[in-house]
């Protein structure tokens, strides 16, 4: 499945209800259970001889961190499989002003997509080579030659993509992933190899166009597929993303990068789930905005959006993050999580999930009773500490 189109930072660190009434709090609301779809995945699997490099190694052909010799690496070189993935090979704009070294390139990037699927009886489990696969636990990936056999074949499924963080991977959110996909989701998680293209102790602010446009060209891969084009709700879809991955969301959503008129938005992504977003911050104590003075860009961004942020990172600051929500034109949920830092402890990333299934289930699935919750809920039970701050809801 490798993907040829013709398309031409986390810089320096890894009040009214919708209808215009008053939000009227209702407490808590009980974590939503593993959804009711069994859960198939495009292929991912390392060759053999490779599997075994260790984490350290695996985490560097994930980033796209190049050998000590300045060799190239990326977790394409892996792939037992390459034909049986999915390969996006992009070729980038020739604009050093907005993509810098990645300008004039051809840059494959590594997506997987789960999906609901049809019940298999010996469906083809796969762990990852990565942290004795903690995160990445593949339920049922497809072997070569084999077609995504869907729940409904003829339903048409929403698609949310999902975009990783600075010196971070897609590997990290493949249970992310499958629990999208078990509630009726179509699930594409990016890996981008940053690292290809940085450059050591400089902003990398290339990134923060180049990031925009690799997701919108994958998405053009995706919806022209015979393997899910066809199964794919594209008055549905939506993105999810922690930290540099909150900012992407933002970017495609319409917030133009720096203000710049010639930064990549993508009108046919409809709602947006942002946890600890970067949209600036203080850097040699000069205050940086991510998209125009004060973020005043992001006026552009309709599409409904859910924010989290922790009381306690000291990354992403919420002195940025919610004076940025301010900013947004759209429907808006802001949930504070107490005392959490960039990266969420185990409670509260959970508590992330609960509020994202109630907020797609709302804004890509149609369900009036999930919109009328998310307006008035005040948190959900279990989890860590966490509160929707209603004075930012619109």
């Amino acid at each position: 499945m490798n993907r040829y189109l013709t398309v031409g930072s986390l810089l320096l660190f890894c009040s009214a209800c919708v209808d215009g009434s008053a939000p009227n709090p209702s407490g808590e609301l009980t974590p939503v259970p593993r959804g009711p779809y069994p859960v198939g995945s495009t292929n991912m699997e390392i060759m053999p001889s490779r599997s075994g490099m260790g984490d350290d190694d695996m985490h560097a052909y994930l980033l796209g961190a190049p050998a000590k010799n300045n060799q190239p690496r990326f977790v394409s070189d892996l792939l037992e499989h390459p034909d049986a993935a999915w390969v996006t090979q992009i070729p980038v704009p020739d604009a050093p002003e907005l993509y810098g070294p990645a300008s004039g390139q051809t840059l494959p990037v590594v997506s997987f997509i789960v999906y609901p699927s049809a019940v298999n009886e010996q469906p083809n489990h796969y762990e990852f080579p990565y942290h004795d696969a903690e995160y990445g636990s593949f339920e049922d990936m497809l072997s070569p030659g084999e077609s995504p056999q869907f729940a409904d074949p003829h339903a048409r499924y929403p698609l949310i993509l999902l975009s990783h963080g600075a010196s971070a991977h897609g590997v990290y959110d493949v249970r992310h992933a499958h629990t999208l996909a078990s509630h009726g989701y179509i699930v594409a998680v990016l890996n981008y190899g940053d690292e290809r293209t940085a450059i050591a102790n400089t902003r990398n602010q290339h990134l923060s166009h180049l990031r925009p446009f690799l997701t919108s060209a994958v998405l053009d891969t995706i919806l022209d597929s015979d393997e899910f084009g066809g199964h794919i709700d594209t008055g549905n879809i939506g993105i999810t993303g922690h930290s540099f991955g909150g900012f992407t969301a933002l970017a495609l959503t319409g917030g133009p990068v720096d203000g710049h008129p010639a930064s990549v938005t993508d009108d046919r992504i409809k709602a947006s789930v942002i946890a600890a977003p970067w949209v600036g911050g203080m850097y040699e104590d000069r205050e940086m905005f991510a998209f125009g003075p004060e973020n005043s860009a992001l006026s552009n961004v309709k599409a409904p959006t859910l924010v989290f942020f922790g009381t306690k990172d000291t990354v992403t600051l919420a002195s940025f993050i919610l004076p940025a929500a301010k900013k947004l034109s759209g429907p808006t949920y802001v949930v504070e999580l107490v005392d959490q830092p960039h990266v969420f402890e185990g409670g509260s990333w959970i508590d992330r999930d609960n509020w994202e299934l109630l907020f797609f289930s709302a804004y890509l699935q149609g369900n009036e009773k999930d919109l009328a919750r998310l307006k008035t809920l005040r948190s959900m039970e279990g989890g860590n500490d966490d509160v929707q701050l209603f004075e930012y809801q619109k």
